[in-house]
């Protein structure tokens, strides 16, 4: 496993206008006059070098779709699959936070040069148990009891990581009114009754004013990081909520939650957890949606809503 200066200056250089410009393969090819294929070369030789090694079950094609996706030349539906695919890999999930690990700490990746790597099965289960388990000792108490419980089950929820950590789906940051994948990546896990703190706790209701849907969002921050952990519970099942900011007109697109399933266990559960854009002090409010496409360019129709720094 290598160190980022230790590599080539050309696979350095592919890097850089990647994860700093937001380049795609196709635009450097056409700065560099070389083939695309030779860009994407470039890009997977330098994060096959340093990332771990001897990771079982991880072939090469699919560590480089996993490196496409760390660095966002994926379609959306391509996106989308190896995603599902991270999900069920324990082997790709590690080899995918190494890279992200040595990627922010030799400074070429920022909180919103990353996508998402999906938390462990195993980290959310353990803190959805407990949410059922509130649910089910406070199902006789009123609306507010009931928000209640789910802000403590928020706090079990919260996964924070080094400095980059989101959401779920095609979860990221983007500029106003305008949709980009991108997000943070988790590396090393620990809990929010041990490291993180708890800067706002933010009560989701729907706008009309309804006992249901209910969520709470917690607004978190470790070793100079920022996040918000978001859950919710009884939401009709669909693949297409979405978390926003917004001040007015002006909105901001944080990324796709995981599908709500309308059975199982995990029935009607909302959960997600993505890195606080910089600029998080000049919104006034934080938005999930249902949106009808994969591509939306401004909240349409809001399911709950918050009041940040209210």
């Amino acid at each position: 496993m290598a160190r980022f200066d230790d590599l080539p200056a050309d696979q350095k250089a592919v890097l850089q206008l990647v994860l700093r410009q937001g380049r795609t393969y196709g635009e450097i090819a056409g700065l560099l006059k070389i083939s695309t294929e030779a860009v994407r070369d470039r890009a997977l030789t330098a994060l096959d070098a340093v990332g771990p090694t001897g990771l079982p079950d991880l072939d090469d094609d699919f560590q480089d779709d996993i490196g496409d996706y760390l660095l966002g030349q994926q379609s959306a539906s391509a996106r989308a699959t190896t995603r599902e695919q991270l999900e069920s890999s324990q082997s790709g999930r590690d080899w995918a936070r190494g890279v992200a690990t040595e990627l922010r700490s030799a400074g070429v990746a920022g909180d919103d040069s990353l996508p998402e790597i999906p938390t462990d099965p195993a980290e959310v289960d353990e803190a959805f148990d407990a949410l059922h388990a509130r649910r089910a000792a406070r199902a006789d108490q009123a609306r507010s009891s009931r928000l209640g419980g789910i802000l403590i089950i928020a706090a079990v929820l919260l996964v924070i990581v080094g400095g980059v950590l989101v959401l779920t789906g095609v979860i990221g940051g983007s500029d106003d009114n305008k949709s980009k994948d991108a997000a943070t990546t988790p590396t090393q896990t620990s809990t929010v009754a041990t490291t993180a703190q708890v800067e706002q706790q933010i009560n989701l209701t729907p706008p009309s004013g309804a006992n249901k849907p209910l969520g709470v969002a917690n607004l978190v921050s470790q070793d100079g990081q920022r996040a918000l952990a978001i859950v919710g519970q009884d939401l009709p099942a669909s693949g297409h909520y979405v978390l926003w900011v917004r001040n007015g007109s002006k909105s901001k697109f944080l990324g796709f939650f995981p599908v709500v399933t309308g059975s199982g266990a995990n029935k009607g559960r909302l959960q997600g957890l993505v890195a606080a854009p910089s600029d998080l002090a000049s919104y006034k409010e934080l938005l999930v949606t249902r949106e009808p496409s994969s591509t939306p360019k401004q909240p349409s129709t809001i399911i709950l809503k918050g009041t940040i720094g209210g």
